[in-house]
């Protein structure tokens, strides 16, 4: 696809991600001269009508964020494809960072201080989302989306929070959804086709211990989801405490908003 003009306006580059029915390319934006991510959904007989639901979804959602941590909505619309098929085309802001999931795979471990560092950043876009009305709850937060930016302060990159593919608002109580997220990263509740607010906590939890360990959740998940990382990274007394209660299986024994976490990491 590289050369091909989506929109009248953006001129792909290159790929970046594809899955099912989905391409995400990185572009340039002709009017500004700025480089854009363009998420493409295929419309076609494979099409899962939850697909559909879910990208209209994302689109919704970056309309209302107005966070300097989470990407930015520029467009939204239906485009012809060069294979005479039809797909719906979502722009947003091109975010310059590696994902911890990129770290861990080059072999960089994060130290409990930027491990703190990345859960404060984190916590404060959460505390925004979730207190949103209705709160939107992000259910796929794993390493793969949270980004560190490039050019940062050392040892404080900014910290991105991305990829809204899979949110869901919140509204009049509303908890009952389709299981979505990955494996390792899910608590229970979620794995069980429900979440809350605090259903990203446990997810943001399993990802600090996977950037830090450069082990996968899974591999170290109890029957009950409980991760049991104590074993495999020497961390503070405090932040392990604080970890495991943050990815406590129970709903009654997490921390129960962002907030808390936040004050409690100090």
């Amino acid at each position: 696809m590289p050369g091909l003009m989506l929109g009248d306006r953006y001129k792909v580059q290159r790929q970046l991600g594809k899955k099912s029915g989905r391409l995400t390319l990185l572009a340039y934006d002709r009017t500004t001269d700025d480089p854009v991510i363009i998420k493409l959904l295929v419309i076609d007989d494979e099409l899962q009508p939850n697909d559909l639901k879910l990208f209209k979804r994302e689109a919704d959602a970056l309309k209302l964020l107005c966070h300097p941590s989470t990407p930015q909505y520029l467009d939204y619309f239906e485009i012809d494809l060069p294979s005479d098929g039809r797909a719906m085309a979502l722009i947003q802001s091109y975010i310059k960072g590696s994902s911890l999931a990129e770290c861990v795979k080059q072999g960089r471990i994060l130290s409990e201080a930027e491990a703190k560092h990345v859960a404060r950043e984190t916590l404060e876009t959460l505390i925004y989302l979730h207190q949103l009305d209705p709160p939107i709850v992000h259910r796929d937060i794993r390493p793969n989306n949270i980004l560190l930016a490039v050019g940062s302060e050392a040892g404080k990159p900014q910290v991105f929070l991305v990829d809204f593919g899979s949110v869901k608002s919140l509204s009049s109580g509303d908890t009952a959804l389709t299981q979505v997220g990955m494996n390792g990263y899910m608590p229970p509740e979620q794995a069980g086709g429900l979440a809350l607010a605090v259903s990203d906590l446990y997810s943001l939890g399993a990802t600090l211990i996977n950037a830090m360990t450069g082990v996968h959740p899974a591999a170290l998940q109890s029957g009950s989801l409980r991760i049991n990382f104590e074993s495999v990274v020497n961390l503070s007394p405090d932040l392990s405490d604080w970890l495991k209660r943050l990815t406590e299986p129970s709903l009654d024994q997490r921390w129960t908003s962002a907030r808390e976490a936040l004050d409690a990491l100090g």
